[in-house]
C-alpha cells in the first residue's frame, strides 16, 4: 500500500520561501571576502533549480528572476545599482537569466514526469492488488467446491461401509467393508495433509532442517509416504547410493511423494513407474516417468497451479489439483523446482532439482 501524498503548501508560502532563499543567498555571498560574480551567478542558479524542484515552474521563474536582478544590483559593477557598466556584462545577465529559466523548465519538467511515474505506478499497484483480490476471491471458491466434493466422496463411502457392518454379514464381506472404509479414512487423512500443506505453504511457515542424505534415502522416504496410493504399481527405482547431498530431506520426500501419487493415478497398472535419482555437482536431481497417456502440450505450463486438473485427468479421475501445486510450493520453499514433460515412448516425466552441496558417502563423519 503506497504511503498517504502529504498536502503541498500554499503559494504565498513557496514564493516567499524562493524569494527567501535567494535573500539569504545574497546575504551570504556578501559576506565572502572578494567573491567574483562568476561564483555568485552559480550560487544563485544552484538556488533557482532548487526552488524548482520544490514548487511549480511559475515559481521557480519568479526565483529566477529575483535572482537576476539581485545578481546585478549586488554583484555587477557598479554594485547598488541597476544599471551595468560595460556591454559584456549585459550578456552575462541575459545568459544567467535565460540559464535560470531553461534550468527551471527543465527541472519542472523532470518533476513533472516523476510525479507521473508514481501515479502510474500506484495504478499498478492497485490493479495488482484487485487482481490479487480477485485471484483469492477465486481460490477460495474454488477450494470451497473441491472440498465440498471430494469431502462428499469418501465420507458417503463410510458411511455405507459403517451400516454395512452393523449387519449380519459373512466374515470376507465384514472385511471388504472394513478395508473400503480405512481407504477412504486413508483418502480423507491425505486430503487435509493437502490443505495444511498449502496453508503453511501460504503462510510461509514451513520449517527448514538441512542434513546429509543419499539420493536413495529421498526415495525411500517418498515411497513410505506415498505406499497407500502407490499400492499395485510396480515402481523401477534407480537411486544413488553412494553420494550425499545437503537438502532439507523431509519436505524433498513429501514433494517426491506428490509425484509419485499423480504418477500412480494416471499410470497403467501393469506398466512400471520410473524413478531416477542422483547427485549432481550442483545438488539432486530426480525424475519420475509414467506411462500414463501424457500431457497435453498447452498444459505443460498449467499442471502446478492449484486446483489445475488436465481435460483428460478430469474425464478419468477425480481429484482436488493440489497435489503437483503443493510439491512446486514445498520445493521453491527449499531452493528446488520442478518441471514437466512428455516422456519419449512413455507418459509424463515429472522432474525435480533442488540445490545442494553433494559428495562422496564414505567423506561422511
Amino acid at each position: 500500500m503506497s504511503a498517504p501524498t502529504r498536502p503541498s503548501p500554499p503559494d504565498s508560502v513557496l514564493v516567499a520561501s524562493a524569494i527567501g532563499a535567494v535573500a539569504i543567498s545574497v546575504a551570504l555571498l556578501r559576506l565572502v571576502p572578494g567573491v567574483n560574480p562568476t561564483t555568485a551567478g552559480f550560487v544563485l542558479l544552484i538556488v533557482v533549480l532548487l526552488t524548482a524542484t520544490a514548487g511549480p515552474l511559475w515559481i521557480a521563474i519568479t526565483a529566477a528572476v529575483a535572482s537576476t536582478l539581485s545578481f546585478n544590483y549586488f554583484f555587477f559593477p557598479p554594485v547598488g545599482t541597476f544599471a551595468i557598466a560595460e556591454a559584456h556584462n549585459w550578456v552575462s545577465l541575459f545568459a544567467f537569466l535565460v540559464a535560470a529559466v531553461v534550468g527551471s523548465n527543465l527541472s519542472a519538467a523532470a518533476k513533472e514526469r516523476a510525479r507521473i511515474a508514481i501515479e502510474r505506478a500506484e495504478l499498478v499497484e492497485a490493479r495488482e492488488a484487485a487482481e490479487i483480490e480477485r485471484q483469492r476471491g477465486e481460490l477460495a471458491s474454488t477450494l470451497l467446491a473441491t472440498l465440498s466434493h471430494d469431502l462428499k466422496t469418501p465420507l458417503t463411502a463410510i458411511r455405507v461401509a459403517v451400516e454395512n457392518l452393523s449387519a449380519e454379514l459373512p466374515v470376507a464381506d465384514r472385511r471388504a467393508q472394513s478395508d473400503a472404509a480405512v481407504a477412504e479414512l486413508i483418502r480423507l487423512t491425505r486430503l487435509f495433509e493437502s490443505i495444511l500443506d498449502m496453508a503453511r505453504i501460504d503462510a510461509s511457515a514451513l520449517p527448514l532442517q538441512r542434513e546429509w542424505v543419499t539420493p536413495a534415502d529421498v526415495v525411500d522416504a517418498a515411497m513410505a509416504h506415498a505406499r497407500h496410493a502407490i499400492g499395485g504399481h510396480a515402481i523401477r527405482i534407480d537411486a544413488d547410493a553412494g553420494h550425499v547431498v545437503n537438502i532439507d530431506a523431509r519436505l524433498a520426500s513429501v514433494a517426491l511423494a506428490h509425484l509419485l501419487e499423480n504418477a500412480a493415478r494416471y499410470s497403467p497398472a501393469d506398466r512400471d513407474i520410473v524413478v531416477e535419482a542422483r547427485t549432481e555437482p550442483d545438488g539432486l536431481m530426480v525424475t519420475v516417468t509414467d506411462h500414463g497417456t501424457g500431457l497435453d502440450p498447452g498444459e505443460l505450463d498449467h499442471v502446478f497451479e492449484r486446483f489445475y486438473r488436465g481435460v483428460r485427468a478430469q474425464q478419468a479421475l477425480p481429484g482436488t489439483g493440489m497435489g503437483l501445486a503443493i510439491a512446486r510450493g514445498l520445493l521453491n520453499a527449499i531452493g528446488g523446482n520442478v518441471w514437466a514433460e512428455n516422456a519419449p515412448g512413455a507418459g509424463a516425466r515429472f522432474s525435480i532439482k533442488i540445490a545442494g552441496a553433494t559428495r562422496a558417502a564414505e567423506a561422511e563423519a
